[in-house]
């Protein structure tokens, strides 16, 4: 089965094989009529023998009716939250609108806006930004309500997890095309995880309220989130490059082709393993927040969904379109934007950190992401530089008036430039964890490549993925408990830093578990008359066939 490009033919991998199989002239012959022949059928048979997803309609595109179910999910309940806590009477935007509502009075303590000295998490340097509003007064917590909140958090994280490792390890296990529009067990099981625990955490609010705020720190379920869009910037790296797409895989400079080649190995792990790490951030911040009825918590409760629901798209075409990528990773300019601007307060100029956020992940936006989408491709590669322009004079514009605290405009142009540099910076602190990681591997295992797990083994370094996670929620309790005073922004860096180290040593026992179940040895056949070690390239299976001095023992196919 050859395909034609121009005229040129272009040999087939089944083709190509069954050239180089130590096979007799009878044998091959066979195969070929077991299977069809090879060099006889015209160009036109390849589209039509291939797996024919690409002719699925797409009413019948099982991974677009999940997504579509998603959508309409996710609107529902954000509908619900809003109706529930409407009826309730809760109105609690921020904490300067405290003494609006009677509820929010009975329910939470104000913000620390004056420090109190001496209450834990009330006072020091930048209390306020320490402290999360949206949580019970000290009086109305009991061992119940923290036990109860975080035993759904642990399920649903188990929970996640475990689906996704399934799909992975069955998905390669298997030949054939990775991605399809058929959804499998594994991915409907995960849609109907997510939707249970998110109208279990609706009712929780309602019944209990708190959600794991109450021990662990604001800066822990920021610094996760942020940590999900390194490992995602990281894993479109290969596609769009850094800056404006490049580098690309077509660079020809040094320059491109020398960061191609350094990032190449640790890229390839990251993106092989990242749903482990997303995964975890979208449903421990998921847990870290009560369903309270604001913009700002309605809002991130989308991100943390659609984050989900990417997951529960593991391996269909879905998964891998570029502009719903696009939203994943874009969300947070929104709605961390609105975040700061909600809980700014009403004199929203001076310090408050709006701009900041905005800019600063718009600037991202017109510096890399902006250029996985497909369309650029088809455009001049000197086009990619006009949205950076028009950013940059709206920036001018929106800085020449913004004033500092003394009402000074102009001083804080430095802004727009923390994120991106933020980001950067972690990616590249990301990549280089994890080649000196490959490097400690390949020296602990003398550069092999076997991965031969024990049922003893296999258990330990799950316990291994499993304790990196467990070590990162009790050193966020632990900032919590012992209160550390540390700045709310910089509070959310260490976080990053410390959860980036455990996060990739996560990722390599993860990587041990399921190489270890997708690993299979090929010196032996699996039945007698197959020949040991040959599988046929393209094929759903193997063709019976039994050697006998070279020639082929015709009585095995009767």
């Amino acid at each position: 089965m050859d395909e034609t490009f121009g005229g040129e033919v272009k040999v087939t991998r089944r083709q190509r094989w069954l050239n180089q199989a130590p096979l007799g002239p009878a044998a091959k012959r066979l195969i070929n009529t077991r299977v069809g022949d090879l060099s006889s059928l015209p160009a036109s048979g390849v589209a039509e023998r291939k797996v024919h997803h690409a002719e699925v309609r797409w009413y019948q595109r099982q991974d677009l009716w999940a997504w579509l179910y998603g959508m309409v999910f996710i609107g529902g309940l954000i509908g619900a939250i809003f109706g529930l806590g409407t009826y309730r009477g809760w109105y609690a935007p921020s904490g300067y609108a405290y003494n609006d509502t009677n509820t929010t009075r009975e329910r939470f303590l104000p913000e620390p806006f004056a420090p109190e000295e001496g209450v834990k998490g009330r006072y020091g340097r930048d209390a306020s930004a320490r402290w999360y509003f949206w949580k019970l007064r000290p009086e109305l917590v009991t061992s119940w309500t923290r036990l109860f909140v975080w035993t759904c958090y642990t399920v649903h994280q188990l929970l996640a997890w475990w689906l996704m490792y399934l799909a992975q390890v069955n998905k390669q296990a298997r030949k054939g095309k990775k991605y399809s529009p058929i959804m499998s067990k594994y991915n409907w099981a995960a849609v109907a995880v997510h939707t249970f625990f998110h109208l279990l955490h609706l009712a929780q609010t309602h019944l209990t309220y708190d959600a794991t705020a109450q021990d662990v720190t604001i800066g822990s379920s920021q610094g996760s989130v942020i940590v999900a869009l390194l490992v995602v910037l990281v894993v479109e790296f290969r596609d769009r490059g850094v800056f404006f797409g490049w580098p690309s895989a077509g660079s020809t400079g040094k320059a491109g082709k020398a960061v191609r080649s350094w990032l190449n190995e640790s890229v390839h792990l990251v993106r092989k393993y990242h749903g482990y790490v997303i995964m975890w951030a979208a449903v421990y911040t998921f847990w870290y927040h009560p369903m309270e009825n604001t913009l700002g918590h309605v809002l991130g409760f989308f991100h943390t969904w659609i984050l989900m629901l990417q997951g529960s798209l593991l391996y269909t075409d879905l998964h891998l379109n570029r502009y719903w990528r696009f939203l994943l990773e874009v969300w947070v300019t929104l709605h961390g934007g609105l975040v700061a601007y909600q809980t700014g307060g009403p004199a929203q100029m001076g310090t408050k950190l709006w701009p900041m956020f905005t800019f600063g992940f718009v600037g991202l936006i017109v510096l890399t992401q902006l250029f996985g989408l497909p369309f650029w491709k088809h455009l001049p590669a000197w086009t990619r530089v006009f949205p950076s322009l028009v950013y940059l004079a709206v920036t001018l514009y929106m800085y020449s008036w913004l004033p500092d605290e003394y009402g000074r405009p102009w001083t804080r142009l430095w802004e727009p430039v923390v994120i991106p540099a933020n980001q950067y910076g972690f990616a590249l602190y990301i990549c280089g964890l994890v080649t000196f990681g490959l490097y400690v591997e390949r020296k602990l295992t003398n550069g092999s490549t076997k991965n031969i797990l024990s049922n003893f083994g296999r258990a330990a370094y799950v316990c291994g993925f499993l304790c990196m996670y467990l070590i990162k929620i009790i050193i966020s309790w632990a900032f919590q408990y012992f209160d550390i005073h540390i700045p709310g922004t910089a509070m959310m860096i260490v976080h990053e830093s410390i959860f980036i180290v455990f996060a990739v040593a996560a990722a390599f026992f993860v990587r041990r578990v399921v190489e270890a179940n997708t690993q299979k040895a090929h010196a032996e056949p699996k039945e007698k008359h197959e020949i040991p070690g040959m599988v046929i390239p393209d094929t759903y299976g193997s063709i019976p066939v039994s050697l006998e001095n070279g020639k082929v023992k015709e009585s095995v196919l009767t």
